[in-house]
């Protein structure tokens, strides 16, 4: 995860620890429960009535980083899930597993299946945003919208350059001897434009997230696994998308360039990019009311037309 050299950053923390919320936020959300996915235990936390939303954290992050926004799209009549996937907060964190973005994919259709979730609408941050990109081109028919906030979309820049992670045991011992607090703050701190939205209650949780037993051996085996096996005709395959698809990107992103959005929003027909002034990687985090302001009106567009 974090380590003080530039050339690791953008590997090292796409999506990782990517949205924080005050801890004290916490309890505004549901009790959380268990699904049975594999053999595997996947946390998920549920609330709220109307249609399905579905929100996708990114490398590293947990359900906790859909705290700011969670509460309000409950009150305004969806009926909310967010999980923590595989290897990620409360889940079952194996070394060794399936952490592609496809076995992702594969795990969140099921997680839907379980929850008897038909079709949701997909919200994606960073390889949250990866997953649904697959999921709306694999499984269109489960898919009724997309909303992707800064994903990780292309091979440029956060997949590119692997050599950290192929490289036996260097990551492993350079994650192994950092102080998991350092690791927090230093992740926290490339995901946003302005670190007035960090506090020190938010890094002790993230914190307290990246010391849980195995969470760093499998953050490991999932940035092994980050580049989809067939990344060519993947990317290639988001020109078939046909959902109504929301892109939002932070201007100041340090880790996936506004390039990226913008080839995104030509892939995807009919797809809307905004750009959010003075946001970086994460923009629930930096400015969850000015996502929320442009996340309300698309998601009732997409209900009517339906």
């Amino acid at each position: 995860m974090v380590i003080a050299r530039k050339w690791l950053a953008p590997a090292i923390t796409i999506g990782v620890l990517s949205c924080a919320a005050k801890v004290a936020d916490e309890a505004r959300l549901p009790d959380g429960r268990f699904l049975g996915i594999d053999g595997r235990r996947i946390f998920v936390k549920q609330s709220g009535a109307g249609p399905d939303l579905f929100l996708l954290h990114g490398l590293g992050d947990s359900h906790l980083g859909w705290q700011r926004v969670f509460p309000a799209l409950v009150a305004v009549g969806h009926r909310v899930t967010a999980w923590d996937a595989l290897g990620a907060g409360e889940s079952d964190k194996p070394s060794r597993d399936d952490y592609s973005i496809e076995g992702h994919a594969t795990r969140l259709v099921a997680a839907m299946d379980a929850l008897g979730i038909e079709r949701a609408t997909l919200v994606g941050n960073s390889l949250g945003g990866s997953v649904a990109l697959m999921v709306a081109e694999s499984r269109p028919e489960r898919v009724s919208a997309l909303v992707l906030i800064d994903p990780a979309a292309y091979r440029e820049g956060a997949m590119d350059g692997r050599w950290f992670w192929t490289t036996p045991l260097l990551a492993d011992v350079v994650l192994g001897i950092l102080p998991t607090r350092s690791i927090a703050e230093y992740g926290l701190g490339r995901n946003v434009h302005s670190k007035d939205a960090l506090t020190d209650d938010v890094v002790d949780a993230y914190a307290r997230n990246a010391a849980k037993p195995g969470a760093i051996r499998a953050f490991l085996a999932q940035e092994r696994q980050l580049v989809p096996s067939d990344a060519e005709s993947w990317e290639a395959r988001h020109r078939t998308i046909r959902a109504p698809t929301l892109i939002l990107w932070g201007r100041e992103d340090g880790l996936l360039p506004l390039a990226q959005g913008e080839r995104l929003a030509r892939d995807i027909p009919g797809a809307r990019l905004v750009v959010l002034d003075n946001v970086g990687h994460a923009a629930q985090l930096e400015a969850p009311d000015r996502v929320l302001d442009l996340l309300m009106p698309f998601l009732a567009e997409a209900a009517t037309n339906r």
